[in-house]
């Protein structure tokens, strides 16, 4: 029984400690300075959150935007939880900000940050491997226009066999 209970005190001592570790590893990734993107990566960090919207194509929709690896990157977790939900992936290059895109039509292209306006940034393909623009339909746009703090339209274009395809219509998402 002692050793049993001298053993019970090892392990729990050990599991204590490695947590102690994993937090003094996480703790030191704090002494790092804040990350500061392009002007395009840090426009789109004001859409990190949890956002709703209603299409009339697609019905009721949820997206979140989060930071991570170091807030150097955001993920977009596009129409979370329904069968066609879609990962979009932000980071900056050289210091432009480009998206890989992981699509419904299970092909996932580049895109590069190609436009701004005061209110909007619009993202066009990039080379993409495996993907031929020519035949492959993809989504080949998308344009994010940012209303207010609690508003944004996101509009796509897909392409198919080299020609706009249909790819629904803009849809507006409200901050949750």
């Amino acid at each position: 029984m002692a050793k049993q209970a001298l053993l019970l005190t090892l392990v729990a001592g050990g599991a204590l400690t490695a947590c102690q570790s994993v937090q003094t590893k996480h703790a030191a990734g704090a002494d790092m300075p804040p990350y500061k993107g392009s002007a395009a990566f840090e426009r789109m960090k004001s859409l990190v959150g949890k956002w709703s919207a209603e299409s009339p194509e697609m019905g009721k929709m949820n997206t979140e935007f989060r930071l991570i690896a170091g807030d150097s990157v955001i993920e977009e977790r596009f129409a979370e939880g329904i069968p066609i939900e879609m990962l979009s992936v932000y980071h900056d290059v050289s210091g432009k900000l480009t998206m890989t895109h992981y699509c419904m039509l299970r092909n996932h292209p580049r895109m590069k940050h190609t436009k701004s306006t005061a209110d909007s940034l619009t993202f066009d393909l990039a080379p993409t491997p495996g993907l031929n623009p020519a035949k492959d339909k993809h989504m080949h746009s998308a344009t994010y226009t940012f209303i207010d703090a609690d508003h944004f339209k996101l509009e796509g274009v897909a392409m198919e066999n080299g020609k706009p395809c249909p790819c629904g219509p803009p849809v507006i998402f409200k901050r949750k």
